[in-house]
């Protein structure tokens, strides 16, 4: 038995320090300083942190929040579209995209939630729709619960439900092997994320990649991860603004029974089902999505309503 423990101890030692040096090799693709970097929209100081955010159009203000490895680059169908009429500023939460990693900051979904607001203090929108895709539904969610007053309507794009996931402790053992650990799974998670993996081209694929070699990008995540567990429960009575969620008809990477969740907590929510998409559904299916946003920022849905497969709501 105790043989059996030590090949298991130094096997696992072995598999550790591997991974580790993987981990070290990955991280020095971070060869960018963060002032450095080029930038695809403008930095607002934000508590004394850098927040890249990407504004356009004028008019009804909508504010876009990305989910978890996406940024601005997420939207690029979109904002167009709704920069015809709206003011559109979407936003790269501190950490991801081409927004600042501070050292010992607060990244958790509630902190992430107020810059989100203090930013449209500095910006002076007293009150916008906010879209949230996937992890940027919770923090649209927090929004409308902090502030219910300065969020007018709230679409969830393949969001998240709000609840706590288990999550093993977060501690510095693991953060040499968080680089490894990205790699391994971000092209497993890209390809799930589409309904047709075509889709994903090189172009994609470096679109995505290129905010993760800006440095602390590493870091940031490991506080995120960190951080996480500090977020308390969403007051979901507090948010009784009209809801649009879009959801993919093959959605993978969030489980269905989030959807439920949603439903349940948001009774008032407007479901629009979106077919041959995936997680990536704004990106992969950008005419229904952009209808669909349209649609519901036009008119008040009086009542919840479930819409086929084509993504056109249902009648009556």
């Amino acid at each position: 038995m105790r043989r059996i423990f030590l090949v298991f101890f130094a096997l696992a030692a072995l598999v550790g320090a591997v991974l580790a040096l993987i981990g070290r090799l990955i991280a020095r693709r971070e060869n960018v300083n963060w002032r450095d970097a080029s930038l695809p929209g403008q930095i607002a100081d934000v508590d004394g942190a850098g927040i890249h955010y990407l504004e356009r159009g004028s008019g009804p203000a909508i504010v876009l929040i990305h989910g978890f490895g996406g940024h601005t680059f997420s939207f690029r169908h979109i904002v167009p579209s709704l920069a015809v009429d709206h003011r559109v500023v979407a936003v790269d939460l501190m950490g991801f995209g081409y927004s600042e990693r501070p050292a010992n900051a607060d990244y958790s979904l509630t902190a992430q939630a107020h810059r989100v607001l203090k930013l449209m203090d500095i910006l002076g929108i007293e009150r916008a729709a906010a879209l949230g895709h996937s992890m940027g539904g919770e923090v649209v969610m927090r929004m409308a619960s902090i502030a219910p007053e300065r969020v007018g309507r709230l679409i969830l794009a393949a969001s998240v439900s709000g609840d706590r996931p288990p999550t093993l402790p977060t501690t510095p053992l693991i953060k040499p092997l968080l680089p490894a650990m990205v790699r391994l799974t971000s092209r497993l998670m890209l390809r799930r994320s589409v309904y047709d993996r075509s889709f994903i081209t090189p172009e994609i694929r470096e679109g995505y990649a290129a905010p993760t070699r800006i440095r602390g990008s590493v870091d940031g995540l490991y506080q995120m991860l960190r951080d996480g567990r500090k977020d308390k429960k969403i007051d979901f009575s507090r948010i009784t603004q009209p809801v649009l969620v879009l959801w993919a008809a093959g959605e993978k990477l969030v489980p269905g029974w989030g959807l439920g969740r949603i439903q349940k907590r948001l009774p008032q929510a407007e479901v629009v089902v979106v077919s041959e998409a995936g997680h990536l559904l704004l990106e992969e299916r950008p005419e229904e999505c952009n209808a669909a946003v349209r649609r519901f920022l036009e008119v008040v849905p009086s009542r919840e309503s479930i819409a086929p497969v084509d993504g056109s709501p249902v009648a009556g």
